[in-house]
């Protein structure tokens, strides 16, 4: 399969320099979903995750996704503050997000 864009080269996995930083990222991830997701879309390219919108979680998004950017590359990592809620968009081909491991 050939992947075209941007993003077509990167690695399709987590690059975080080691397996504790990885799984720090993760139970942020698990907090900060605990705490604020309301519910989710899905298309074989694109996740859609909407949050409550309050300060606290705009800023958590924001430092989560700055990570995401680096580590996973493979995707686009955008944020939607212009809705009622807040919105994680990620979009890739199914086979980068299928790596992401989320459901």
């Amino acid at each position: 399969m050939t992947h075209v864009g941007p993003l077509n080269g990167l690695p399709i996995a987590c690059t975080l320099p080691t397996l504790a930083d990885a799984k720090a990222q993760v139970a942020k991830w698990r907090a900060f979903d605990a705490d604020y997701a309301l519910e989710s879309e899905r298309t074989d390219t694109t996740l859609t995750i909407h949050y409550a919108k309050v300060d606290d979680s705009i800023q958590r998004l924001r430092e989560l996704v700055a990570t995401e950017k680096v580590c996973c590359a493979f995707v686009d990592w955008s944020i939607d503050q212009t809705q009622h809620d807040l919105r994680l968009i990620v979009s890739g081909t199914p086979f980068q997000l299928a790596a992401l491991n989320v459901r």
